[in-house]
């Protein structure tokens, strides 16, 4: 090999000199030479893309003689030469005729000898023309109705301004370099159950056909002809037949809103309400219309729609549907949660029964819906189908079906502060300082020594606790007269726990009225609730997404009274809870000694933690923040 390379390299040395004659003298003549033996180019781009030159690249050939050269082509294109040098040879790659690509183009590099003509080297290299234009890729979806929002993909789309369908401009939501959100508008000219329509983006380049491969399919409700056949009255049903019905979101007859008792993608029934009031004359017409899509579009359905507002009386309740007041809480039913039941002549509902327990409205029955609370004496831990019947018109009855509940409480979102002996105290702590869990929500430290929660430890000690977590005999309607708590604090060793009150008496004093020099007793808290990490990961995730079905699903007894950040507990992950029941704290004391002393139990999803730790300010938890978790909790197990 090393014989190899001194034969390439004195060929090139002959190649650099050569030699004239002339008149019988023989001249010496120097000739250019390029070394890419020993000396690759520089950018040494190849056909991998590792290493890359684009139009504009300098670059630096080695060899000899290399001040002789005349001109350096790329594709026949003659380069810049930007300087020239007996050992070094620089110049720039010149503007090609290339399509923007990922991949580089191979092109021939030629050098040429002093006479311009003599090419005395020739090379194949690799130049990339980067994509710079905006690009489109694809969309999705690919239908929808209006205010539908489509992602179109690309590259460089951030340099899209306008993006319009059916020649109507969209709004531009989210836009990156990869994507661009819009929502589809109205557009007048689509009459059709489905209209192909195109997406066309504009940038500083000209138009780009979004749609070039695939149209928009604009989805909208049609209606078919719909003949009235004399005067509606109140309480009336009305059927439409059509297409994509079910993209109506709303009917009306003028402003009066009709109640929907069936919808599908082909037929809708509507229900007139019987709360409708009498008109003079009775005999009204209005449009019949309905509305779809983002913002609402008005289809009329019949022009000049009938009824006759003659007052009919009470009409029997029609059941449709049921859900949570607060959507928070999705599709499922806890206990005190309230709930709203949909329907039609819904007026003159007065109540319900829940798996046979009267219940009353929480506020008075429209036409459409009712509301009511979920009452917490559902008995169980896990999910149970519970009958759901209306009460109407002075003790009519309209069995709505079974619905679906989870005896137990679960409450979102709940904040807490934290106690904290030194002057990082905040307003914060004090109105968010303790955790009721039958009440599932947070109170100040006001309302904690006010109501009063614990009422044996506001003054004079607490009697009923004897010790660490132990209940005083012959004390049991005192002890569950406290409302089971618990709270944060920062210890002396710089951790952020919760606490059981019974614990300790050095815990409480740690919170303080809003005036926040006035401290809480220094006596123990009375219930004694236990918590302990939940390393169950089908438990964990179920607390996490809202899915858990039994409250009682935990086996294991929890000793550790005051978990730690990030010992015990950290963001994401749950602790279990138990309120003791007083037979065993008042003979043991401490934790539970199996799961029938428990009296109560739960779990606490820590969903957010944005307390800090700093250092050498006495304690490590920064002023300011807070935990907040989600609670689930039982009632009295049997």
């Amino acid at each position: 090999m090393k014989k190899t390379l001194t034969y390439i390299l004195a060929f090139a040395a002959i190649l650099a000199v050569s030699c004239k004659q002339e008149y019988g003298v023989t001249t010496p003549v120097n000739t250019p030479a390029i070394d890419v033996t020993t000396q690759k180019l520089d950018p040494a781009a190849d056909e991998s893309g590792a290493v890359r030159a684009f139009i504009g690249t300098e670059v630096t050939a080695h060899g000899f003689n290399l001040e002789l050269v005349s001109k350096v082509t790329v594709d026949d294109v003659e380069a810049e030469i930007v300087s020239k040098e007996f050992k070094t040879l620089k110049f720039k790659i010149p503007a090609l005729s290339f399509a923007q690509n990922d991949d580089p183009y191979k092109v021939v590099l030629k050098v040429f000898d002093a006479d311009g003509e003599t090419s005395i080297f020739r090379y194949d290299y690799y130049v990339t023309v980067p994509v710079t234009d905006a690009l489109v890729s694809g969309f999705a979806p690919k239908e929808g109705t209006v205010g539908q929002e489509v992602t179109i993909s690309g590259r460089n789309l951030s340099q899209i301004t306008a993006v319009t369908v059916a020649g109507q401009n969209a709004v531009i939501g989210d836009i990156t370099d990869d994507a661009v959100k819009i929502t589809i508008p109205p557009v007048p000219s689509a009459t059709a159950a489905v209209t192909s329509v195109d997406i066309a983006a504009t940038w500083s380049g000209g138009t780009i056909d979004v749609t070039a491969d695939e149209y928009f399919a604009l989805n909208i409700p049609v209606f078919a002809a719909y003949t009235q056949s004399g005067n509606a009255v109140l309480g009336d049903e009305i059927a439409l037949t059509g297409e994509n019905l079910d993209l109506a979101s709303g009917f009306a007859w003028g402003e009066t809103a009709l109640l929907v008792i069936d919808q599908s993608a082909t037929a809708v029934t509507l229900k007139i309400p019987t709360g409708i009031e009498a008109m003079s004359p009775a005999v009204q017409s209005r449009d019949l219309t309905a509305v779809y899509g983002t913002p609402a579009q008005k289809v009329t359905i019949v022009s000049g729609f009938a009824l006759d507002t003659t007052p009919i009386g009470p009409a029997a309740p029609v059941f449709a549907s049921v859900e949570n007041a607060d959507a928070a809480y999705g599709t499922s039913f806890y206990l005190n949660k309230e709930l709203i039941v949909k329907g039609s002549n819904f007026a003159s509902v007065e109540g319900f029964k829940v798996d046979g327990i009267t219940v009353s409205l929480t506020q008075e029955a429209t036409d459409v819906d009712a509301h009511f609370i979920v009452p917490s004496t559902i008995t169980g831990t896990a999910e149970k189908e519970v009958s759901l019947v209306a009460l109407w018109n002075g003790g009519n009855e309209l069995d709505c079906g079974t619905i679906t509940v989870y005896p137990f409480y679960y409450t979102k979102g709940l904040r807490l502060g934290k106690g904290c002996g030194a002057a990082l105290y905040t307003d914060f702590d004090s109105a968010n300082a303790f955790l009721l869990l039958d009440e599932g929500k947070v109170v100040s430290a006001d309302e904690w020594s006010s109501r009063p929660v614990d009422p044996a430890c506001t003054s004079s000690g607490n009697a009923l606790v004897i010790g660490g977590s132990k209940i005083a005999a012959g004390k049991e309607a005192e002890y569950y007269a406290c409302a089971p708590y618990i709270f944060m604090s920062v210890t002396s060793n710089t951790q952020l726990q919760f606490n059981n009150p019974a614990n300790s008496t050095s815990q409480l004093k740690n919170h303080r009225l809003s005036d926040l020099s006035t401290a809480l007793p220094a006596f123990y808290g009375t219930p004694v609730v236990m918590m302990g990490a939940i390393s169950d990961e089908a438990i964990v995730a179920d607390c996490a997404a809202g899915t858990l079905s039994d409250i009682n699903v935990n086996t294991a007894i929890y000793g550790t009274s005051a978990p730690r950040w990030d010992q015990h507990w950290v963001k994401g992950g749950v602790l279990g809870i138990q309120y003791v029941g007083y037979d065993r704290v008042s003979t043991n004391g401490g934790k539970a000694g199996s799961l029938s002393d428990v009296r109560k139990t739960g779990f606490l999803y820590i969903r957010d933690i944005t307390m800090t730790r700093v250092s050498g300010a006495g304690t490590n938890i920064e002023s300011g923040g807070y935990v907040e978790v989600d609670l689930y909790w039982s009632n009295v197990l049997e």
